[in-house]
């Protein structure tokens, strides 16, 4: 420990340089020059010197008589105006470059031409000294030359990177004209913008090796998100994760090394740091320049993970012996740097400010705290001296602790006008351990595949009458396709699943022919309507999508959909990973057919004594009692795959139970037709005693003779094993029937010979008399059974008491119960045409009622669910809204295809049926038909014990429409180039993506009960997350009848980049600027939360849109009118779409969430609006301001006119906002008038000032006064057409289109800079008011954006009158 080490310098780079070389072993002391209080402050064996670090003899002097061994230069200037020439002629040791190696940073226009013969990779370039020049180069060149940068040193801000070729120029005439940065800007430089992401590689080398440090990011921008001026840096994080491992391999060769050979080959020796500033592009990483120096902030960061001695490697690079140090990072760990900066930087800076808080962040080992600009006040006090005042640094094992820990502490540093970011190291969090979908447990890919491997076998079940394909939103069915007989068609649908039947399926790993169960338990409900099925939809739920078990379910069902004659039009496969376990599967289905109205079974009214009632067997178990089934296998101790002593093909207990459901569609379907039938009863749950009075009158009864009819030997096992008694077996089981029928005696023979399939007479329909009784009497059941159970009627292998089906957990009454409960709020969403209520084997709908609104209707069908958004309503016991999400789910898809809903049926599946739970959810159902005009008319629940867990349930739903065929959508051959992307905002997360939100949350240690970070509301995370999905009918619905929509895009699973693909077509591409919508701050939450990559939050989540419309220009207006009141609003546009090029691209996202993040530190700006007249433009800012989704950030706080009687007073009245009217006769000049208002407005606090109608010409006072807080609007596309009458104007040029402009107000006639812009296509026939009326809508929309941009600071007024853009 002998050595003696001078750092120039006074920064937190040298504090930082200080604190690691003290720590050397080999160091003695550590002197810094001038150094600073902080640096002195550092160790023991640190200390600060005030020497003349220009004086280069007298420093060499310093040196030699101090003993130094080695010199370290931090900042450029000494190192660009020779130091270590100086230094090292007369033998003091440096790390540094000589003054030739720093041209490399302290001549841009040297270092770009050095870089081009050397090949190193960077952008275009061109250098100029004549302004001039410089500006018409930007306006032609052939790429954005948009990068412009003084050619010399400005201590790090002299480059602009600017927006616009305007902005640019402006930088040029700074740089050389007025010489804003002295003798650096004699020379400017003007760049290619490149796109991507910058990095910091910085690297030791002594002239021939180069050892590379960790990549860093450097946070140049003074505010978050990027926004504001440009600075020395407010921040850095290491390592930085935006550059891949490869590219920084190619870093080393093609850009560090080559660039100190190139030196070499230039005769110059380069010895110290050599930093490359990175853009990383799509073509690989670019050289934006060099700098000759450590970097700041990046040096603090590096050193919290550097493990090697500093001082070792800064010797071995002056003695050129780098090769022999390893040198080594802790890259495990992450360090994050947090400038805080005085009040008025970087423009100014504040001195003199004490300094609090210190003493408590320096409690923690991991975090320092880097001086930048601080001295010592009075009372030893430390205050601020500079523009960057401290950087707090944080070392953590994590990047997003470290940035939270960086951040946390910065906020506990105080002094007057303190200011830092609170963004630092964002950028990156998607890329470090970032969540997805995918890894929580959800494949869109396999969904994807699926669809692809189940398509062919959908389009084999096809019909006459089936429009479209599998992967739409929804199925298709041409109604004139049906029997050109049906006079009065009725609509008939069921739903139903397979119940725990399912469980066995999965027992076995045989899923063949449970496809056919889910089809018959719906098409036979169907058929005792008397309906022919004609199309069938299903719902799959299940843990883990396994293609070849989904295929094959599938599969069957297609089979059964051939054999019913239904068309399988589509369906949903649901991956719910935290609700089902791997391997496990629930199956619901919905089928609908059509019956004549007349012809409408049951025709209860004519059933009578004396009718004969007959029976078609059953082809086993069918769907029903597989709880009890199960209940009973498991209590005698077998297995599903013992050979089953009943079996008469030696099959097992497994493949017996699993025999598929007969279907009963081809026997019967020719004798309904005939009417030869009363009444059809599909024996399902609840078996031939409750099944056969729903089709019966009062005061009648069906009296079967059980020897009369087949018995299936699984019954009496059943019975024998579970000691059921007769009534449980004939009230669980069909017991060998599966369809009832009943007919009038003079029928039978008749029925008997259509009839092909086994059909017997088994009973009688009597009246019951005045003795009463139940409707249903089987007699001889028990003679009927004796055989069947009598081999296995001794005691051995039989349960220790009578089983009933509520033992194995299914309460037949308490579903009952929930019927009941139910009925009212499915009558509450009644409509025209609903025939019947709840309780039959099918719900009705009679077209009859629509009829006169369409010439050839067209069903559209959809079938969904609300995923594991269930989880959240069940865990915050929160019901009564998730069946809204379920309606939502369903009618939203069924509006892409231009359809209005008609119907719904719901499906319910529990583990334990809790009546008060269910019947919360299906009041939620009810309530989202009533938002969606839908009628509620049926369902199913399925309490199915062992396959869900108490509390847990899952529901599934199914919606049915109507659309006049040609109306459609999406019209994908009409969508073109040049169509107008509207978007509708979401509620929040609606119902897709919860699988993530579940996973970031473990991750993250959260609970629902917590508080949302994000709330306005102050609500906890769940009370957030279960916010129901927005329904879109009543905002849509009126557009699309009008045709004025080309395609609708539900924006669900798979997001805005895989939702709108499905209505485009190959040749275009959607282009969105997020910028134009709010991003919900839920979504802001689950990115950080999560650290969920950009495009994985825009292929998982809305991110802010639920539904997207695509118009024409044309178009635009109407339908901007219509859904502009339910937040609507333009986002982007359709583009051509490059070779392999992406079909949707979504600009400035990230930027999107960052300033979503900010929201909530901005400050409401209070607006005032001047208006002479009705203010149509004053209620469109007024509604939305007030439109929390629109994030205005703004409200109308004063409406002021110069006229008593204007219309706009009695909006702001109505609105409650104050008004003041000024009469222009009270005052002696105009400049008297302006200033009275600008006195008002003062009183007012008003921040921004919008004129709408106002018909004064304002005095140069006011205009300048106000300036940069003034907008107006005007209708014509500016420069053209200024003044009255612009749309006279326009027709009389001949136009081809007009539109509007908001403008910030000079003195000039309608000439201040432009904020916004919304074009108008002028049409053939338009006349001065036609054309007036439609820019005016556009100016509706247009005015609100621009308010937005000005009071979001996201558009500001420059200080040369020029418009000035922060993203």
């Amino acid at each position: 420990m002998s050595e003696n080490v001078l750092v120039i310098g006074s920064g937190g780079r040298e504090h930082a340089l200080c604190w690691k070389l003290a720590e050397s072993p080999l160091v003695k002391r550590v002197v810094c020059a001038p150094g600073s209080v902080g640096i002195s402050s550092t160790k023991d064996n640190v200390e600060s010197v005030e020497l003349d670090v220009k004086d280069f003899p007298a420093l060499a002097t310093w040196c030699k008589d101090n003993s130094i061994d080695l010199v370290v230069v931090g900042p450029e200037d000494p190192l660009a105006n020779g130091i270590v020439d100086a230094l090292q002629a007369k033998g003091i040791k440096c790390f540094g470059p000589t003054r030739a190696g720093a041209q490399i940073e302290a001549n841009k226009d040297w270092a770009k031409k050095f870089m081009q013969k050397y090949q190193i990779p960077t952008a275009r370039y061109k250098s100029f000294t004549d302004a001039d020049a410089a500006k018409e180069f930007i306006r032609s060149a052939p790429y954005s030359a948009l990068v412009v940068k003084a050619s010399g040193l400005a201590a790090g801000k002299g480059v602009v990177v600017a927006s616009s070729k305007q902005e640019a120029c402006q930088a040029v005439d700074e740089i050389l004209t007025e010489a804003k940065y002295g003798a650096a800007g004699e020379v400017v430089v003007v760049e290619e913008l490149l796109e991507g992401e910058e990095v910091s590689v910085l690297a030791f080398t002594d002239g021939e090796t180069v050892s590379m440090m960790p990549p860093a990011q450097d946070h140049k921008r003074i505010g978050d998100g990027d926004t504001g001026p440009n600075t020395g840096g407010m921040g850095a994080y290491c390592p930085c994760p935006l550059i891949t491992p490869e590219q920084l391999a190619d870093v080393k060769d093609q850009v560090l090394q080559r660039a100190v050979d190139g030196l070499k080959a230039e005769g110059i020796k380069y010895v110290g740091v050599l930093y490359a500033g990175l853009m990383v592009t799509k073509a690989g990483p670019m050289t934006l320049e060099f700098n000759c120096r450590f970097g700041d902030p990046e040096t603090q960061v590096l050193m919290m993970l550097l493990e090697t001695d500093l001082y070792r490697i800064m010797k071995a690079c002056a003695l050129g012996t780098l090769k022999e140090v390893q040198v080594k990072w802790n890259t495990g760990m992450s360090a994050v740097g947090v400038v805080i900066a005085s009040k008025g930087y970087p423009e100014t800076s504040t001195k003199g400010c004490v300094i609090s808080g210190l003493s408590q962040v320096s409690k923690d080992e991991d975090i320092v705290v880097f001086h930048s600009g601080v001295a010592r006040g009075a009372n030893d006090s430390l205050v601020t001296a500079g523009g960057r005042v401290l950087l707090v640094a944080a070392k953590r094992a994590s990047l997003r602790t470290a940035a939270s820990s960086a951040t946390n502490a910065a906020a506990s540093i105080d002094f007057p006008g303190a200011q830092y970011r609170k963004d630092i190291a964002r950028r990156a969090f998607s890329k470090i351990n970032g969540l997805s979908y995918l890894e929580s447990g959800v494949d869109i890919d396999a969904a994807a595949n699926l669809v692809r491997l189940i398509e062919p076998i959908a389009t084999a079940t096809h019909r006459r009458g089936v429009l479209g394909r599998l992967g739409c939103f929804s199925g298709l069915f041409q109604l004139s396709a049906m029997d050109s007989h049906l006079a009065d068609p009725v609509l008939v649908q069921g739903t139903d699943g397979v119940g725990t039947k399912v469980k066995i399926a999965e027992i076995m790993q045989k899923y063949d022919t449970i496809g056919q169960d889910l089809v018959a338990m719906c098409v036979n409900d169907i058929l005792c309507a008397g309906a022919e099925p004609f199309a069938f939809l299903d719902y799959m739920a299940c843990g883990r999508l396994q293609l070849t078990v989904s295929a094959t379910i599938v599969k069957g069902i297609a089979d059964a959909c051939i054999l019913s004659g239904c068309a399988l039009l589509g369906g949903e496969t649901a991956e719910m990973p935290t609700m089902y376990e791997i391997g496990k599967y629930d199956l619901a289905g919905f089928a609908v057919g059509v019956v004549d109205n007349l012809k409408q079974l049951p025709r209860t009214k004519e059933i009578r004594g004396g009718d004969v009632v007959l029976a078609l067997p059953s082809t086993g178990v069918h769907s029903n009692g597989y709880s009890l089934v199960q209940k009973i296998m498991a209590e005698t101790g077998h297995s599903f795959h013992e050979k089953a002593p009943f079996s008469k093909t030696n099959r097992t207990f497994g493949e017996e139970f699993l025999e598929p459901t007969g279907i009963y569609v081809k026997a019967l379907l020719p004798a309904v037709k005939k009417g030869l039938i009363k009444g059809l009863a599909h024996i399902t749950g609840g078996g031939l005693l409750e099944n056969i009075p729903r089709i019966l009158p009062p005061r009648i009864k069906v009296k079967l003779d059980a020897t009369k009819f087949t018995i299936n030997p699984i019954f009496g096992w059943l019975q024998a094993k579970g000691r059921v008694s007769d009534f449980e077996m004939l009230r669980t089981f069909n017991c060998g029937v599966g369809m009832v029928v009943i007919v009038d005696p003079v029928c039978v023979n008749e029925l008997l010979c259509l009839v092909e399939d086994t059909i017997a007479v088994v009973g009688t329909v009597e009246v019951i008399g005045k003795e009463g009784g139940h409707q249903v009497v089987v007699e001889n059941f028990k003679e009927a059974m004796a055989p069947l159970t009598a081999p296995y009627a001794s005691s051995e292998g039989v349960t220790k008491k009578s089983l009933s089906y509520k033992d194995s957990g299914v309460d037949i009454e308490a579903g009952d119960s929930l019927v009941s409960l139910i009925k009212p709020l499915a009558r509450s969403t009644s409509r025209s045409g609903v025939l019947g209520g709840l309780g039959g084997f099918g719900g009705c709908f009679q077209l009859k009622a629509i009829e006169q609104e369409y010439k050839d209707p067209v069903l559209v069908l959809a079938a969904d669910g609300v995923g594991t958004k269930l989880k959240i309503a069940q865990r915050i016991n929160k019901h009564d809204t998730i069946g809204v999400d379920l309606v939502a789910m369903c009618v939203n898809d069924i509006l892409c295809n231009g359809a209005a809903p008609l119907t719904f049926l719901d499906y319910f599946a529990c583990g334990a049926l809790d009546v008060s739970v269910a019947k919360s959810v299906v009041a939620g159902v009810a309530d989202g038909c009533k938002q969606s005009s839908a009628a509620l008319i049926g369902g199913e629940t399925a309490e199915m014990p062992g396959m869900y867990e108490a509390g847990v349930y899952d529901i599934a739903g199914f919606a049915l429409g109507v659309v006049e065929r040609t109306h459609i959508l999406p019209k994908i051959n009409d969508i073109t180039v040049g169509d107008i992307i509207i978007g509708l905002p979401s509620n929040g997360v609606h119902s897709n993506g919860f699988s993530l939100i579940h996973s970031l949350m473990k991750k993250a240690g959260l609970a629902l009960n917590d508080k949302a970070p994000f709330s306005e509301e102050g609500l906890t995370l769940g009370e957030e997350l279960i916010k129901p999905t927005r329904i879109y009918v009543k905002s849509v619905l009126p557009a699309l009848q009008r045709g004025a929509v080309k395609a609708v895009a539900h924006v669900t699973g798979g997001g805005l980049l895989h939702n709108i693909p499905r209505v485009i077509p190959e040749s275009v591409r959607a282009r969105l600027n997020a910028h134009w919508w709010n991003v919900h701050p839920v979504f802001a939450w689950i990115a950080d939360a999560g650290a969920v990559k950009d495009d994985e939050m825009l292929r998982t989540f809305n991110c802010g849109i639920g539904m997207v419309l695509i118009v024409s220009p044309e178009n635009q207006a109407e339908v901007m009118n219509i859904t502009r009141s339910h937040g609507a609003m333009v986002i982007g546009t359709m583009q051509a779409r490059p070779a392999g090029g992406a079909r949707v691209v979504v600009d400035n996202f990230a930027s999107a969430l960052d300033f979503t993040r900010r929201m909530p530190l901005l400050t409401i700006k209070r607006v005032a609006v001047l208006v002479s007249g009705s203010g149509s433009n004053l209620q469109a800012l007024i509604d939305t301001t007030r439109d929390s989704s629109q994030c205005m950030c703004a409200e109308i706080t004063l409406v002021v006119s110069n006229k008593k009687d204007a219309y706009a007073l009695q909006r702001a009245e109505k609105a409650g906002i104050p008004s003041l009217v000024f009469n222009f006769k009270e005052y002696g000049s105009r400049e008297e008038f302006d200033r009275a208002i600008s006195s008002a407005l003062e009183a007012h606090r008003i921040d921004v000032v919008c004129l709408a109608g106002y018909m004064r010409i304002l005095s140069s006072e006011f205009v300048q006064k106000w300036k940069g807080r003034l907008i107006n609007i005007h209708p014509s596309l500016l420069p053209k057409h200024p003044g009255l009458h612009a749309q006279r104007q326009c027709l009389a040029a001949g136009d081809r289109e007009s539109g509007c402009t908001v403008h910030f107000v000079d003195e000039g006639m309608d000439t201040g800079p432009i904020i916004t812009q919304e074009k108008v296509p002028v049409l053939k026939d338009d006349t001065e008011q036609s054309l007036s009326e439609r820019i005016l809508q556009a100016e509706h929309r247009a005015y609100p954006r621009a308010l937005r941009n000005v009071a979001t600071g996201r558009v500001r007024l420059g200080s040369r009158g020029d418009i000035m853009w922060h993203s």
